[in-house]
């Protein structure tokens, strides 16, 4: 059974997204088990990206060729209340 993540949290990977990846705009998509999906695009004129925080890790995936891969070095600093 997965959890259900509070919105306060949700926002707060958000900003975290946004601030220390450098991305233009952040949006959530949903959850997939205890996975939580963002969709965000780049200052790049037409870069787009997608990301999965692993919330039991704290690490994050994106999605690169069809596949999801590690960002390395990166952790989620939020935590959940």
């Amino acid at each position: 059974m997965s959890k259900e993540y509070s919105r306060n949290y949700i926002e707060s990977v958000k900003l975290e997204l946004l601030n220390r990846l450098g991305l233009k705009q952040v949006y959530y998509k949903g959850q997939a088990g205890d996975d939580l999906l963002y969709e965000a695009t780049g200052f790049d004129r037409g870069t787009e990206h997608k990301f999965c925080v692993r919330t039991k890790k704290g690490t994050i995936d994106e999605m690169v060729g069809g596949k999801w891969m590690k960002v390395r070095s990166f952790t989620i600093k939020s935590k959940e209340q």
